[in-house]
């Protein structure tokens, strides 16, 4: 469970740097709440979150590539391990004495088990719509 605080308090220390930015586009600028940079799954994640927490937020998601979920957060990009940490050897540390230190890719599954719930709970409350839209496994 320390994980996930430490993770949340990460991610909203981070927007909070970059809160009540303002962006320029083509025509004008505009003033927002919450920039959420990058339209990967951790920006979705967190956009949708701060929804359920703020509403009346003004949020902008920015993303330089040609659409959403490209990059770390598309399957093949992410030597198709996925989100889970169950296949990351960077996660599973030898220790000295030649055992493997499991701990942070047991913390990193159960956040991502615990995000795997919100986002069910968002399908059911028609908030989220198809699933396979957003989360797939990787073959």
């Amino acid at each position: 469970m320390p994980a996930i605080k430490n993770t949340i308090i990460s991610m909203t220390a981070l927007a909070m740097f970059v809160s009540s930015a303002t962006f320029a586009n083509d025509d004008t600028s505009k003033k927002t709440d919450f920039l959420l940079i990058g339209g990967g799954i951790m920006s979705a994640s967190l956009g949708t979150w701060l929804q359920e927490l703020q509403p009346d937020w003004k949020q902008v998601m920015v993303e330089k590539l040609d659409g959403v979920a490209l990059e770390s957060s598309n399957g093949w990009n992410n030597a198709g391990t996925g989100h889970s940490a169950n296949m990351e050897l960077n996660y599973t540390p030898e220790r000295p004495d030649g055992t493997i230190d499991v701990s942070k890719a047991l913390d990193i599954n159960e956040q991502f088990m615990i995000s795997r719930q919100f986002w069910t709970a968002q399908v059911k409350r028609g908030i989220l719509h198809d699933p396979h839209s957003f989360i797939n496994s990787t073959p």
